[in-house]
């Protein structure tokens, strides 16, 4: 397989980590992204690797630079948290077919990037959003795969650095479900790994579920313990019942909507926060190609936590 890579996203947590894995890798990358400044200026100071086209997955003509000459077109760019549900099929499906048709034009391999939350599409508008935007780039034709990924962590990432100060200050918290809540968790950099061994040897055509070391995911009893331990403690664990995260959620909600601010919370996110089962199980991508993960729960929690302190988070 020749080099030349196309990312969606790329400014993004994920995005971020697949190109530099990419341009580590030897691959010739060619980025899209509105505001190039927001790019990681690692990438534009060090290498001559990186192309960046201006522009958004609304602009086709920006599509077409993005994709002329390249082999395979990683797609990650996508909304998690909107005003309104139909922003959601906007960006996440309406761009994944914008995407995908230009990947399909210059005759390159798409690889597109869902959730795990697609396997439950009435969780949530956004889970629905990322269901329908699989079977919109299967419709596209061409020589795709679609990547569900799990909860995904790791250095950078802002949206779990709260679950790591209420650790490290000494609670715990767990949905209260009737039997204990498990997922798959990976680290970010795995998640990067998964999308380029996807590229390289996965059989196109499908949708795999990414998994993470074990094959039975984490409870959140575990996954909350591992963490204490990284951060020297232990944690107190509180099953929170849903009506309190319910009650949170509104609120929060409320009060985003009235000062007019991007939502932090979405629509139906307390759904998936009490779904017992997000563990990767299905058409796996670790048995279709023999992707595995490196880095083990542990070890991906201490270079997060080292990377929040580094920066003066933690």
């Amino acid at each position: 397989m020749n080099k030349r890579a196309a990312v969606t996203g790329g400014t993004g947590f994920v995005g971020t980590a697949l190109i530099e894995h990419l341009i580590n890798d030897g691959w010739e990358v060619t980025a899209l992204a509105r505001d190039p400044a927001r790019l990681n200026p690692e990438h534009l100071n060090t290498t001559q690797k990186l192309r960046v086209v201006e522009g958004s997955l609304a602009d086709p003509k920006a599509l077409a630079n993005l994709a002329d000459g390249v082999d395979v077109f990683f797609h990650l760019a996508g909304l998690t948290h909107a005003k309104h549900p139909d922003d959601y099929r906007k960006v996440n499906v309406d761009g994944a077919v914008a995407a995908a048709k230009a990947s399909r034009d210059v005759g390159a391999l798409f690889v597109h990037t869902s959730s795990m939350s697609a396997r439950m599409p009435n969780t949530s508008p956004y889970a629905q959003s990322k269901f329908e935007s699989e079977t919109a780039v299967d419709a596209v034709g061409g020589r795709w795969v679609a990547l569900r990924l799990p909860a995904i962590y790791g250095p950078r990432d802002m949206v779990t650095l709260p679950v790591f100060k209420l650790v490290k200050s000494g609670l715990a918290l767990e949905p209260r479900t009737e039997t204990p809540a498990r997922a798959s968790i990976l680290f970010v950099e795995d998640a990067a790994s998964s999308l380029i061994a996807a590229a390289q040897s996965a059989p196109p055509g499908h949708v795999y579920e990414v998994g993470d070391e074990r094959r039975d995911g984490f409870a959140w009893s575990e996954i909350n313990a591992a963490l204490g331990e990284t951060l020297g403690t232990q944690p107190k664990p509180i099953r929170v019942p849903r009506s309190v995260i319910s009650l949170y959620h509104s609120g929060v909600r409320g009060f985003e909507r009235l000062f007019d601010r991007a939502p932090s919370v979405r629509e139906g996110q307390i759904n998936e926060f009490f779904h017992p089962d997000w563990v990767a199980r299905e058409n796996l991508l670790s048995d279709a190609c023999g992707w595995q993960p490196q880095t083990s729960l542990k070890e991906g929690f201490a270079k997060t936590a080292h990377w929040y302190q580094k920066h003066g988070l933690l």
